[in-house]
């Protein structure tokens, strides 16, 4: 764990330059990069919303392939604005503690704690705009790449272990209850079809619409 000890070290002053305070910065540059999360779930929610209508249009259209890819991307994109939005809480939460740190003067936890929920984000999420958002994060001490490696390995985090990718059973369950939404609307929209009124109702309905015009008349 020495690049964490390191990033430790610095935090709590050992490395301070120009009468700078780390703490401060590394919780204005957490701040910064917490508005950055959410702007990018945002933008992964619109993404999903879009996949979702496209695979809808796809499955309308009989292109069984298409809804499929579409619909495996809406379910990527939600799954991983759900993820970002549970790992920018945790900072939420790392932001206090540092406060906490600081004035116990001990950052050895905290500083762990930092690079683990930054790291397994990394890990996690594979959205290409994060991974960028992530690599332009400056605390302050350096490079977090070495301290995400050596993170990763201690807490034995990998990709295999990633909870945001998208099983095949999973788009078949979502294009089935699009299925079944389609079935409905279209009931819906044709009150006529077998099974929803009998001959008997038609014919009815028929002989009061003439007598409605006879009366008219």
């Amino acid at each position: 764990m020495g690049s964490i000890k390191r990033f430790a070290g610095w935090l709590s002053g050992d490395r301070r330059k120009g009468g700078s305070d780390p703490v401060r910065s590394t919780i204005t540059s957490l701040k910064i990069f917490n508005k950055r999360l959410q702007r990018q779930i945002r933008k992964m929610e619109s993404q999903g919303k879009l996949a979702k209508k496209k695979a809808i249009e796809r499955r309308k259209a009989g292109d069984i392939p298409g809804s499929r890819l579409h619909m495996k991307s809406c379910l990527q994109f939600t799954k991983w604005s759900h993820s970002t939005e549970n790992f920018r809480v945790r900072l939420d939460g790392v932001q206090f503690k540092l406060e906490q740190a600081k004035a116990m003067n001990d950052f050895s936890g905290v500083a762990q704690e930092i690079v683990g929920v930054l790291g397994e984000l990394q890990n996690t999420v594979k959205a290409p705009e994060l991974g960028k958002i992530l690599s332009q994060l400056d605390l302050g001490f350096g490079n977090m790449e070495s301290m995400f490696s050596e993170t990763s390995e201690q807490l034995e985090i990998s990709d295999d272990a990633s909870a945001s990718g998208v099983s095949d059973e999973e788009v078949d369950m979502a294009l089935a209850e699009v299925d079944a939404e389609l079935s409905l609307d279209t009931r819906e929209a044709l009150p006529s079809v077998p099974g929803l009124a009998d001959t008997g109702e038609i014919s009815d309905l028929e002989k009061e619409i003439a007598r409605l015009k006879s009366q008219r008349d």
